[in-house]
């Protein structure tokens, strides 16, 4: 019996000193900026790296979490996801009780990976189209025995940033007028496309020689990641007045939100395809697990769904349907809205239900429209003012 009782008290302490276990990580301060902080690491499962019961932060393609010994700059990594990924699952776990994501079994998440993700050899070959500045989720896949390559569980992969000189592109002419006039021209063509569209559309279609633009110039394909780092940092000026673009997406906690976001609704929606109204579901949760009052006031200032900081409020159009324009805010307003329109005590829980309604390659104009006005019927306080309300919306954005 003294035994049993020393063997619950040593997992007890165990336990605990894990739960106790604080690293400086990125977060975010009641202004919205990027601060250093130290965080306590929740659901440790190891004294001495970054193993804990539903993430495992790893370093390229190894297998091994990243220490507490390692690097300050790969620590710092590993703990602003760790931190920020358990908060994501907190989020769907607890506030939306999303019984899916209460069961997912541990996710490896691989920090400073290059390679292209290959759906039957994991990673591509290091010398193909290796990626910088962006980030992705990954489906889980069956391996392919006779080339020695295991089965793999879904994922999650941030990106190394690598500085991006503006004069390495070809016919490159200087910006031209002020920041703020830049700024203004970047964010703009930035919604309705992404920026390796906007670099090419302004520089021409190729970096440093023959090296294709999408090789090495890629965004995360998120609005609300562009509305942080536009409205909210230093990251934006700095690309033009240093003509320098770089994007540590480890670092941004709304990435990490976003890619999360992703995994945790792909019980409806495949990791592998990138889509409009996937990439704004993504957008919608990120926003809401950021709980930021400033957020959600940039989102409905500056995003052209509203038109309330712009001339044109934006209105659906048949192009918002391809994958070209993914990360387009359109979805994202539109989901923003319906949420208020439904009620703010039942918007994310409503979001959430709603996507059981969708598949991979839903639509916006039916599918998704749809979808809302089906869940409202079961869900909203008062289903037929409410979806009057709906539609009333709908119409008012061409749909």
């Amino acid at each position: 019996m003294k035994k049993m009782y020393l063997v619950i008290a040593s997992i007890l302490w165990a336990s605990a000193s894990h739960a106790l276990v604080e690293k400086r990580a990125v977060v975010r301060d009641s202004n919205f900026n990027a601060v250093i902080e130290e965080v306590a690491m929740p659901d440790l499962t190891s004294d001495h790296s970054y193993e804990g019961k539903f993430f495992r932060i790893v370093q390229g393609k190894n297998e091994e979490a990243v220490r507490f010994d390692d690097s300050e700059d790969l620590q710092l990594k590993a703990a602003t996801t760790y931190y920020h990924l358990n908060k994501a699952r907190k989020f769907f776990s607890e506030v939306i009780n999303s019984s899916y994501v209460q069961n997912l079994p541990q996710i490896t998440i691989r920090l400073d990976l290059t390679n292209v993700f290959n759906e039957l050899g994991h990673f591509a070959n290091d010398n193909l189209d290796p990626q910088y500045n962006n980030a992705l989720s990954v489906p889980g896949g069956l391996g392919y025995a006779p080339r020695n390559i295991k089965p793999w569980g879904t994922e999650i992969w941030f990106r190394p940033s690598k500085e991006i000189n503006i004069k390495d592109f070809k016919g490159v002419a200087d910006f031209g007028g002020s920041v703020k006039n830049s700024l203004a021209t970047f964010r703009k063509q930035t919604h309705m496309a992404n920026l390796q569209q906007f670099i090419i559309a302004m520089y021409g279609s190729s970096v440093g020689g023959n090296v294709p633009v999408s090789s090495v110039m890629r965004l995360v394909g998120t609005s609300v990641v562009l509305e942080v780092l536009f409205q909210t940092s230093d990251l934006a000026a700095e690309f033009f007045t240093r003509k320098i673009y770089r994007l540590d997406s480890a670092l941004v906690p709304e990435i990490i939100y976003h890619e999360f976001s992703h995994v945790a609704l792909s019980d409806h929606l495949e990791l592998s395809h990138s889509t409009p109204v996937n990439e704004g579901l993504a957008d919608y949760f990120a926003g809401k697990i950021s709980d930021s009052k400033k957020l959600a006031t940039k989102i409905k200032d500056y995003n052209l769904f509203s038109g309330k900081e712009v001339r044109n409020k934006q209105q659906y159009r048949l192009a918002f349907e391809r994958g070209d324009f993914a990360n387009s805010d359109f979805v994202f307003g539109l989901l923003w809205n319906v949420g208020e329109t439904v009620g703010t005590d039942i918007e994310s829980h409503f979001v959430y239900d709603m996507t059981e309604k969708l598949s991979t390659n839903t639509s916006i104009k039916e599918d998704l429209i749809n979808a809302t006005l089906e869940t409202c019927k079961k869900e909203c306080k008062s289903p037929f003012n409410d979806r009057l309300r709906l539609y009333k919306l709908y119409n008012s954005k061409n749909l």
